[in-house]
């Protein structure tokens, strides 16, 4: 009997194929060189991976191929994929699910990282950098003992500048999983020292993989943080590393770096040889010129020599002796004759003879006077009593004594006119020896004399005053 046969489709078969190759291998990891690369605008490609001896087909995705370092034909790249079979026709293929630079390009990739992570946070602004000094008096060198690069350091001091001999060491690993710790701990330690103006961070040429312990983000931050520039001097000149970004001065070479912290021994004697010249220029042109001016002093003091002066004060001193001596013997000269002059005209003057006279004439004045005095007297008591005489003759007591009496009415006015307002009224009459009251009965108007003034008016007054006396 003939078994049944299960039958299969070419297309069943492949995916038979494709879901035992998926179960049974799962995602494996493939390491290879990329050949006929081929992208589409869909955004997926395809492309193979081969060795010495064998080829695959594989297949990029869009999706994976976002997350995927950048390669092209002819790099050696690490993938990690499911293997399956291409249904349609059957084809073994690898469906890449992550996609790395093998190798020296991951670790440029991994550079390429690290160096824009480190830009962006500013570890390689100028602004940061610190300046070497003027004068470096103290150096260290971070580099391994055993290699080349410490002689090729000192060799170069000791041709340029022997002064920085011997350089503080600290060795370390230039190589492999320790260097970077290493060269991390030798910068910490020689800030915590401050034993050195300037340290120098060397190593010889290599390769990518044996500079990489320079490309470690732990110990460019160790060189940002170092309180002590850092000179860097790593592999050949076109070899450059994270730490040569970061560091304060790059030099292409160890040789450089000591080059470029160590002035030139030759043209600094150069220098200090043309410096003394200057300075023996200057000192001779100085010297000459302080020369020119003691000179000069030296003439202008005998010019001015104190003796020569005392001579010549002395000189002056004599002289203004003599004219005083002649101007003295002329001033008592020109005195001598306004003393016999005046002399002469006191003793025409006789101050004697004119007081005698004038005392004669002051006896005179006094005679006049008495007798100016007593005439002056006997005028005016003359008429003194002829005043006197006219008040008696004008006193109304006078008047009464001699018989007459005074009229007053009740207010004490004198009553000068007989008016009929009168009659009937109560007046008193005033005499020499007292008073009496009366009653007026009849008042006779009469008219006054012409020319006559009644006595007590201001004419009668006026009429009274005598004549004023010559």
């Amino acid at each position: 009997m003939i078994p049944e046969r299960n039958v299969l489709s070419v297309s069943e078969l492949n995916r038979e194929a494709d879901e035992m190759l998926r179960a049974g291998l799962g995602t494996v990891w493939v390491e290879g060189e990329v050949s006929n690369l081929k992208r589409y605008a869909s955004g997926h490609q395809y492309f193979s991976l081969k060795d010495d001896q064998a080829s695959i087909s594989c297949t990029l995705f869009r999706g994976s191929a976002r997350q995927a370092s950048p390669f092209t034909d002819g790099d050696r790249v690490v993938v990690a994929g499911r293997p399956g079979v291409y249904v349609t026709r059957g084809q073994f293929q690898l469906i890449v699910e992550r996609l790395e630079a093998a190798g020296e390009g991951r670790l440029l990739l991994e550079f390429q990282r690290l160096k824009a992570r480190l830009l962006a946070e500013g570890l390689f602004d100028a602004g940061r950098k610190r300046p070497l000094p003027a004068m470096v008096h103290r150096l260290g060198v971070i580099t391994s003992p055993q290699g080349d690069v410490r002689h090729d350091i000192e060799r170069t001091l000791a041709r340029r500048f022997p002064l920085l001999l011997p350089v503080r060491l600290y060795p370390v690993a230039v190589q492999g999983p320790t260097a970077a710790p290493q060269i991390v701990q030798a910068l910490e330690r020689a800030g915590r020292e401050g034993a050195v103006d300037v340290l120098i961070l060397a190593r010889g040429g290599g390769s990518l993989e044996d500079l990489w312990a320079f490309n470690d983000e732990t110990v460019a931050r160790a060189i940002a943080a170092c309180p002590i520039p850092v000179v860097t001097g790593i592999g050949h000149e076109t070899d450059t590393t994270i730490a040569d970004y970061v560091a304060d001065l790059r030099a292409s070479t160890p040789t450089a770096a000591a080059e470029a912290v160590s002035p030139d021994g030759a043209m600094l004697r150069r220098r200090l040889e043309q410096a003394a010249l200057r300075m023996k220029q200057c000192l001779q042109g100085r010297i000459r010129e302080l020369t020119r001016r003691v000179e000069l002093t030296h003439g202008r003091l005998q010019r001015t020599h104190p003796g020569r002066r005392v001579e010549q004060h002395l000189q002056r001193v004599d002289e203004f002796q003599r004219r005083l001596e002649r101007s003295t013997r002329r001033r008592a000269e020109q005195m001598q004759i306004r003393v016999d002059q005046l002399r002469h005209r006191l003793m025409l003057a006789r101050p004697d003879r004119r007081i005698a006279a004038e005392r004669g004439r002051l006896d005179q004045l006094q005679v006049r006077m008495h007798r100016e005095m007593r005439q002056q007297l006997q005028r005016d008591r003359g008429h003194l009593e002829a005043v006197q005489g006219r008040l008696r003759a004008l006193d109304p007591d006078a008047v009464l004594q001699r018989g007459y009496g005074i009229l007053l009415d009740t207010s004490g006015q004198v009553i000068r006119a007989a008016t009929p307002e009168l009659v009937g009224a109560k007046i008193r009459g005033r005499v020499a020896l007292g008073e009496l009251e009366l009653q007026v009965l009849d008042a006779i108007p009469g008219k006054p004399q012409a020319g006559a003034t009644q006595p007590g008016t201001p004419g009668a007054r006026r009429k009274a005053r005598p004549a004023r006396r010559p």
